[in-house]
């Protein structure tokens, strides 16, 4: 339930599908399809706003985001009984500038064995490029990934204040082609494969590192790249839903799931 008066949800995307349902009210929605990471200037999957875009839709900076201008948007205003379909992965922004309004959210779960969501459309396929860089580098330095890409991207032996050992960086680096070949050879073997699968894997991770974490402020109140996330103050189930629900796991994009 939201009262009127320019109540803004910032532009980001979900890791599922969901139907945005309205009750009562309107609501403005601009959506861009996935991808985008450069256009939208996507915070990093290590960052408190992981899945957000920095810029500012209702006064962007092309200044600081220069490549925004290039970003495919769409808008549309929901009302009461309408039902927004939103894939997984698209960039919606949810703006109130009418009345008061409630809407309900469903959200989907991806059964076991189907195809991974990210590479089962040409569209995801680049987003997952980008997800599969830098899983490579958690896999490698845990918490400390943020640090060095941060580094890496800047040419510094250093980040917000924390230094970056050569052995990190040259692991890191390693990690990083190796995981483009990898995207590589699974895009060619799947159905549109992608431009991408026949550039210099090198190529591919600057491109990276430039897109995804060159513009990134890497400060967020009460956090520091290298902080490991912490749900120690999260709000715990109610009984009733606990006996139903198990954790959803470490990489879920979310706490639990209930039957």
């Amino acid at each position: 339930l939201d009262r009127a008066g320019g109540v803004v949800m910032p532009v980001h995307y979900d890791a599922t599908d969901n139907l945005y349902v309205m009750a009562w009210g309107r609501k403005r929605a601009i959506i861009g399809e996935p991808g985008q990471l450069g256009e939208m200037y996507r915070y990093p999957n290590g960052h408190p706003l992981v899945g957000s875009s920095q810029v500012n839709l209702t006064e962007p900076d092309l200044g600081a985001y220069p490549e925004f201008a290039k970003a495919r948007l769409r808008e549309v205003v929901v009302g009461p009984g309408d039902v927004l379909f939103l894939p997984a992965y698209w960039w919606h922004q949810f703006e109130q500038p009418f009345e008061g309004t409630a809407a309900v959210n469903f959200w989907s779960v991806d059964s076991d064995g189907g195809p991974y969501r990210h590479m089962a459309h040409t569209q995801l396929r680049e987003h997952q490029l980008a997800d599969a860089l830098e899983d490579s580098v958690v896999r490698l330095l845990g918490n400390r990934a943020g640090l060095v890409l941060d580094a890496m991207s800047k040419g510094e032996g250093s980040a917000s204040g924390g230094d970056v050992s050569e052995d990190d960086a040259d692991g890191a680096r390693r990690a990083l082609v190796a995981a483009a070949r990898k995207w590589q050879a699974e895009a060619s073997e799947l159905p549109g494969g992608h431009p991408l699968t026949e550039a210099d894997p090198l190529t591919l991770v600057e491109d990276y590192l430039d897109r995804t974490h060159m513009a990134v402020d890497m400060d967020a109140e009460g956090w520091k790249p290298g902080t490991k996330w912490s749900l120690d103050r999260a709000t715990p189930l109610p009984k009733r839903l606990r006996e139903r629900c198990r954790e959803a796991g470490e990489r879920s994009p979310f706490m639990s799931l209930c039957d």
